[in-house]
């Protein structure tokens, strides 16, 4: 495939009738990172550490977490079954090592969570081959998220200088990920809730609100790196709500709300998305403002070299006027300019919406945006009409 532009037609990719030759050209690039990708994650076989550890750290009870946590650096959680209700709660100590082998399961009780919480300094995370941790979500999904029943978030995260390496996560009954966390390494996972697709779910029992790996507005989130993750879900693929010189790259998401920077009462600052593929989401890049949260500010974010297949709503989305509502409510209102966005750059943006979509919706408030430039943004679609609103980039003609 790498090297033939005419297998372009597999998995949705449109001809070059359609496209650009450069289009197709990055196209190529960007499956082929894919597949990359998945053999990264796929050969991932961590050493060292599966005969090195002691039969006392290796766990396979619920019971004896505390016990094994307080006591070793080099631990093994073995096929571990978490009770209903009950929270795995790894509080790591200095230098420790946490390998995940076979399946870590999560059994029913209706609460928010999280089911399992990380934390640590100077910390490694890994996930052996053919292991994960299986949040069990079509016990709780009832198509409506957060604004049904009550759903368990299935990990938060609460480190520094810490490394994340080869986690496979399947079916998260809500928000898989939290990450709160300053010098922090998250690559070659594999989140998977496909499982959870309207369509393929059970009528009314689809997943919501499954945020892949969502950057908290708690926590300061300094020097974080994301790559080389292969995510399929059913919103943000990514969600950055403060943060501080992060970069996020080489990534394939399936079925998400996109790459998302999501301003709230916080700062967010020199982000750097790159080098990435977005197949059916709603928004393949959306950043947006909440218009009921303090003030804020969104500066210096680049997303580069980025292709976007299939986006149902929006190929790129900038809003200034978000509210976070149930599914299917309109979300109309005034922009505000609380939140302003300096620096937006897109750089080598290609790809394409489906019937209905809009290419580009640009709506900011008046003196919300500021010196953006857009270089080499082309997203077709049958409505070739973008909406842009209050403001227009630099090098575009919306």
């Amino acid at each position: 495939m790498c090297n033939n532009k005419s297998s372009l037609s597999y998995a949705g990719i449109y001809s070059s009738s359609n496209y650009s030759n450069k289009y197709l050209h990055w196209t190529v690039k960007m499956m082929c990172l894919f597949v990359y990708t998945l053999f990264a994650y796929f050969s991932f076989i961590p050493v060292s550490f599966q005969t090195s550890v002691e039969e006392a750290c290796i766990v396979k009870e619920f019971e004896e977490v505390n016990n094994v946590i307080n006591n070793c650096e080099d631990i093994i959680l073995d096929n571990l079954d978490i009770p209903g209700g009950d929270q795995l709660i790894l509080n790591l100590s200095e230098g420790s090592t946490l390998t995940f082998r076979g399946n870590t399961s999560f059994n029913f009780y209706e609460w928010t969570g999280p089911l399992m919480t990380i934390s640590g300094n100077n910390i490694k995370v890994i996930g052996e081959k053919d292991s994960v941790i299986d949040g069990r979500g079509p016990l709780w999904w009832d198509g409506q998220g957060t604004w049904g029943s009550k759903k368990p978030r299935l990990l938060k995260i609460q480190v520094t200088n810490a490394v994340f390496d080869g986690i496979n996560i399947k079916d998260c009954p809500s928000l898989c990920a939290m990450v709160n966390g300053d010098n922090l390494v998250i690559k070659n996972w594999f989140i998977n809730i496909l499982e959870g697709d309207e369509g393929v779910a059970p009528e009314n029992k689809f997943a919501h609100n499954t945020d892949g790996l969502h950057l908290e507005h708690y926590y300061s989130n300094e020097n974080v790196t994301i790559e080389n993750c292969v995510i399929y879900n059913q919103d943000d693929c990514i969600a950055i709500a403060r943060a501080k010189n992060v970069t996020v790259r080489n990534l394939f998401c399936h079925g998400s709300h996109g790459l998302t920077i999501s301003g709230t009462n916080s700062t967010i600052e020199d982000v750097l998305f790159e080098n990435s593929i977005i197949t059916m989401a709603e928004n393949g890049i959306h950043v947006k403002t909440h218009v009921l949260d303090g003030d804020g500010l969104i500066k210096n974010v680049v997303y580069r070299n980025i292709t976007i297949l299939d986006a149902k709503n929006y190929g790129i989305s900038v809003e200034q006027n978000y509210l976070n509502l149930p599914a299917g409510q309109p979300q109309d209102g005034p922009p505000s300019n609380h939140i302003p966005i300096y620096n937006l750059s897109m750089q080598n943006i290609y790809g394409n919406v489906l019937s209905g979509g809009i290419p580009v919706f640009i709506l900011c408030a008046d003196e919300g945006c500021f010196d953006w430039k857009w270089e080499n943004v082309n997203i077709l679609g049958d409505n070739q009409n973008n909406n842009c609103t209050g403001y227009v980039p630099k090098e575009y003609e919306c």
